[in-house]
């Protein structure tokens, strides 16, 4: 709905569809760097759900060149990162990149969605949103056949040759 309605007040708008975004003080890395540090570590699910993270400054670079090229006018991108990985690939990362070596238990989404329901009733801020919950409930991707960095002339980074600037 939304992109509709930008479209139709400003039909040549450039609209960017970023992955999960990650980089320096990110909300998503720095949550599961927190999470990794209890001895055990719980799971979306099973940990399948796909994700291809962008990095920030990779993200940054698009919208300022699709702003810039006259072809860009217009368009959709989907930004993910140069690889997909499943939610249990990217918490096995953030243990190796920190040293740490811990279970990771799944926990079905169900059981998920009722502690972030409990925890938006009870607190100002809670640390988990029902939205978020369904976000991780399904795949995070570029499309087939999208239009995406390549077509910026940008060669995304990947999460390992980044993590160090983002979890340092």
């Amino acid at each position: 709905k939304g992109e509709r309605r930008v479209r139709h007040a400003f039909p040549e708008a450039v609209v960017l569809r970023p992955s999960v975004l990650f980089g320096p003080g990110d909300a998503f890395l720095q949550n599961l760097d927190r999470v990794t540090r209890a001895p055990v570590v719980p799971m979306f699910g099973n940990g399948a759900t796909r994700l291809q993270p962008a990095f920030v400054e990779d993200v940054a670079t698009a919208a300022a060149r699709g702003l810039e090229l006259p072809e860009g006018r217009g368009r959709v991108y989907e930004l993910g990162g140069e690889r997909v990985y499943t939610y249990r690939e990217i918490l096995e990362t953030v243990l190796a990149h920190r040293g740490r070596r811990r279970p990771l238990v799944p926990v079905p989404f169900v059981v998920w969605r009722g502690l972030a329901a409990l925890a938006s009733r009870f607190l100002t801020s809670p640390p988990l949103t029902v939205d978020q919950i369904i976000l991780m409930e399904r795949d995070n991707t570029v499309g087939a056949g999208v239009a995406g960095f390549s077509d910026l002339g940008i060669e995304p980074a990947s999460l390992e040759d980044r993590l160090a600037v983002s979890l340092p």
